[in-house]
């Protein structure tokens, strides 16, 4: 299984090296607002589109025209804005580009190569994590603030872990948009996120990007949780397979429940959740497994009995009294739903998660 994450950091160099930088962030900007005037219906096919763009723009490199455009127009699964033309960005695949670590040099121990052209990096603490440059797969130059930044995309190989058994120091996590639970009583509150996105809905501030704030707060969050399982020295997670859980608050679907309430639902990108925990949880050894969701909410994880009920965050089974924190119910009900037969479906097995999830980009 790979993994895939980025990194980055500031690039420098002399005057010569900066003036040629952004002069071709200038002239690749002209070439978005060319491309993106043609229409949508000069994007599907990257030959054509590359001719009429080469013949406008001789003086860019062939390889950085062609990178351009399939990244930002014909990738099937390109993710370019139709609203505005894509902001300028060299990129360099690794067939062109070259990372060089060197300790002997004193103004960086990062280099990158492209155009016959060496370009120090500065940001020691996220280029450590680079540990063999042949992991670069993807070098992207953009420009903010009137500085100039490299992202680094590597990939590298992580080992598939070997299918649980019921001896493994495992752990259930369960999440909602207010706090993060797991199964052995560790509690983490998001309610300072839950709280600016209600004052976003109930402010009408749609002009205002929360999606950064988010990226941040996730990133965060997730460190502290893999740094403690890797502490308490777990060897496996399980999460909830919440890919239908839009589902749950569709007006197509009929399952609307309310402007409001289907607001909160989706206030927190889970999959962005579940994604940065696991490749942090695989850098540090520890396995990660998707199980069924059904009813962990509702099932009792003393006699697993469904005859409950729950008010806000307390939760009671009917059947044999048990009461106990709703979340922590459930987090204890996702522990244990990769053992029970009845519960072993397509969606708890371990390989084809893994492999369903593919790579983990950050």
């Amino acid at each position: 299984m790979k993994i895939t994450k980025s990194y980055t950091v500031r690039i420098d160099g002399n005057k010569s090296k900066i003036d040629y930088l952004h002069q071709q962030l200038s002239e690749i900007q002209k070439l978005s607002e060319f491309a993106y005037s043609l229409g949508k219906e000069n994007w599907k096919k990257l030959t054509p589109l590359y001719n009429r763009c080469r013949e406008e723009f001789p003086s860019l490199k062939s390889k950085v025209v062609q990178n351009f455009l399939r990244f930002h127009f014909t990738t099937s699964n390109s993710k370019m804005k139709t609203k505005k033309p894509p902001k300028a960005s060299i990129l360099v695949d690794y067939q062109s580009c070259g990372l060089r670590i060197d300790e002997n040099t004193q103004l960086s121990n990062y280099w990158i190569r492209f155009h016959r052209k060496n370009f120090p990096l500065f940001g020691k603490i996220l280029l450590k994590k680079i540990q063999d440059p042949k992991e670069l797969k993807l070098i992207q130059i953009f420009e903010r603030k009137n500085k100039l930044y490299c992202k680094l995309t590597v990939s590298k190989e992580v080992v598939d872990f070997p299918t649980p058994n019921t001896d493994s120091n495992s752990i259930g996590l369960d999440v909602n948009s207010k706090r993060v639970v797991l199964s052995n009583n560790d509690f983490y509150s998001l309610k300072r996120h839950h709280h600016r996105k209600i004052e976003h809905y109930k402010n009408n501030q749609k002009d205002r990007n929360t999606q950064n704030c988010t990226k941040d707060t996730l990133h965060k969050m997730t460190t502290i949780i893999a740094n403690n399982l890797q502490k308490n020295e777990i060897e496996v997670l399980f999460l909830e397979n919440l890919r239908n859980l839009r589902r749950s608050s569709s007006k197509k679907l009929g399952t609307s429940k309310g402007k409001k309430l289907n607001y909160i639902i989706n206030s927190l990108p889970y999959r962005t959740f579940q994604n940065f925990l696991e490749y942090k949880c695989l850098d540090r050894g520890i396995n990660v497994v998707y199980v069924n969701p059904a009813y962990t909410s509702k099932q009792c994880s003393r006699c697993g009995s469904l005859n409950t009920s729950r008010k806000q965050t307390s939760f009671r089974c009917e059947a044999c009294g048990f009461k106990l924190d709703a979340d922590l119910n459930g987090s204890r009900n996702i522990q244990e739903r990769y053992y029970l037969p009845e519960w072993a479906t397509s969606e708890s097995n371990l390989l084809s998660d893994l492999k369903s999830v593919g790579s983990c980009v950050l």
